[in-house]
């Protein structure tokens, strides 16, 4: 598999790697599904947690939207996956509405193991 290459996403450098999945996963997360014009399959049902109170079944739904909005970053010639949701850990839940999760990924590209700190979901638009 080859390694995934793009645009920073505030510096708009390219960058290759684990920092540019990083930044997609982040761009995917806070994205609600619909909302690009000529992607509508992409984003996530992430940004519909925000202000919703940490119930368990809440939190169970939102590990599980992270997992499916996660299998939607794909190589764009190949369409193979590049990164896998594997577990989170450190899970905090309020009934303010504000969440805190560690998500843990495996890249695909080099089989190495990352950690996304997910704190305050926050929706874009």
């Amino acid at each position: 598999m080859r390694i995934p290459r793009g645009f920073h996403r505030e510096t708009f450098e390219i960058v290759e790697g684990w920092p540019y999945v990083e930044g997609l996963l982040i761009d995917v997360f806070g994205t609600r599904v619909g909302l690009r014009v000529l992607r509508r399959w992409y984003g996530s049902d992430v940004p519909d947690y925000v202000d919703a109170p940490g119930t368990r079944d809440e939190i169970l739904s939102l590990l599980a939207d992270i997992a499916m909005a996660t299998d939607t970053i794909r190589d764009l010639e190949t369409g193979e996956a590049v990164v896998r949701f594997t577990h989170a850990s450190e899970v905090k839940a309020g009934r303010d509405g504000q969440y805190g999760v560690l998500c843990h990924f495996d890249d695909l590209f080099s089989g190495e193991s990352h950690g996304i700190a997910l704190e305050r979901l926050r929706a874009a638009a």
